[in-house]
């Protein structure tokens, strides 16, 4: 008989923060803060004590890993997560940010001791861009790893049923997520130009720069839909993507280069639209309001001033974030939670703010330091 993977959380308390993050969501009155520490694979592969390598290497072991790391989570780090189904929190084909580039031409680099990378840009002439479009961007590359890696996990999900304390037994593979969220058009144009090529292309080949632009979107456009098919996705459609690489541009320029295919990729969507992008946004924050739409911002940057997105967005758009990264890595427990009040104390009041970390907290970063943003918002962050 297959052993049950039980999570030690009691169902009630998984419906508990449901209930949190839903009012939250909806700029309604929860009774406190939530929290969502945002912690990846990178930190947490090791802790299932499994290889990078093996777990990229064969589906199941990305299955079961992916499982048992979530069971590590909910057990270890006090967070209103509630769920582990679904992509970024469950059973899903994880190539990291390298599915898209790594179907569009590019090579992925798979180490022994990390997350996969991709390599360098190739596409630098007209030719190139043709042969790009020509691409088989769903069934080649990466893309077409994943379509096999979904496949094996649905063969193997019996194997791993999981249960809450209290709960029913669920089957996190019987569904998995293909990755059916983005690295932003002008983040994969600098993969498949390289970095420093796309940058050059905004004032030397701005014409080129937007045929790369245009085909990278349309191939997104048709791997969501691809993904929605599969996944049996209903309507509304929701979408979480991102767009690092553009934080970079001004305002104008990410108006002229980036907005317009943004907007292409997120009106493609008629559900609840979540972008994150790292860094100091503060003079994009408009844009990502009207003209983006955005229901969310999640993983807002530490550099971002509080006063001016509470400004710009307070009460209009959900905010996630943004506690400083590296404090959570090197600093202490008081000086995490002083950062955390900081937060709560400006957006609070908004409504509409999850605690996370602003982005991405880095592998061996302290428990007591990842819980002491839980511990300010028990303190802080109470609406009774």
């Amino acid at each position: 008989m297959t052993e049950i993977i039980e999570i030690a959380v009691p169902i009630e308390e998984i419906e508990a923060r449901r209930e949190r993050v839903t009012k939250t969501q909806r700029f309604e009155t929860p009774d406190r803060v939530p929290v969502i520490p945002a912690i990846a694979h990178r930190f947490l592969v090791p802790k299932v004590g499994v290889s990078f390598r093996d777990y990229y290497a064969d589906p199941e072991t990305m299955l079961r890993t992916q499982i048992l790391a979530q069971k590590w989570l909910l057990e270890n780090i006090r967070t209103d997560a509630h769920s582990i189904t679904g992509a970024w929190v469950g059973a899903w084909t994880d190539f990291q940010n390298t599915f898209e580039a790594g179907s569009l031409g590019c090579e992925v680099h798979f180490p022994d001791d990390d997350i996969p990378w991709v390599g360098e840009g190739w596409v630098k002439t007209d030719a190139d861009l043709r042969r790009m479009e020509d691409m088989d961007y769903i069934h080649g590359g990466i893309n077409g790893k994943q379509i096999a890696y979904r496949n094996a996990m649905i063969a193997a999900a019996e194997k791993y049923p999981v249960r809450f304390q209290g709960g029913p037994v669920f089957y996190p593979g019987a569904n998995p997520a293909l990755t059916n969220t983005s690295d932003g058009p002008f983040g994969v144009a600098g993969d498949v130009m390289g970095a420093v090529e796309v940058f050059t292309a905004v004032y030397e080949r701005p014409e080129f720069l937007h045929e790369v632009l245009r085909i990278v979107t349309d191939k997104m456009i048709e791997w969501q839909d691809f993904c929605a098919e599969q996944m049996q996705l209903g309507r509304p459609r929701n979408f979480a993507w991102t767009d690092d690489l553009a934080v970079s541009l001004s305002a104008d320029t990410f108006r002229e280069f980036a907005l317009p295919y943004n907007q292409k990729l997120r009106f493609h969507f008629d559900g609840r639209l979540s972008l994150h992008m790292c860094g100091k946004t503060n003079h994009l924050l408009e844009i990502f309001r009207d003209d983006l739409k955005i229901d969310e911002l999640q993983g807002f940057g530490y550099q971002v001033d509080l006063d001016r997105i509470a400004d710009v967005m307070g009460g209009r758009v959900v905010l996630v974030g943004n506690v400083n990264p590296m404090l959570i890595e090197s600093g202490t427990p008081e000086q995490v939670r002083e950062a955390t009040r900081r937060v709560i104390e400006k957006l609070g009041p908004c409504r509409g703010l999850i605690i996370q970390d602003g982005s991405n907290i880095p592998p061996g970063a302290p428990l007591e330091n990842i819980n002491a943003m839980m511990e300010a918002a028990e303190l802080y962050g109470r609406y009774e």
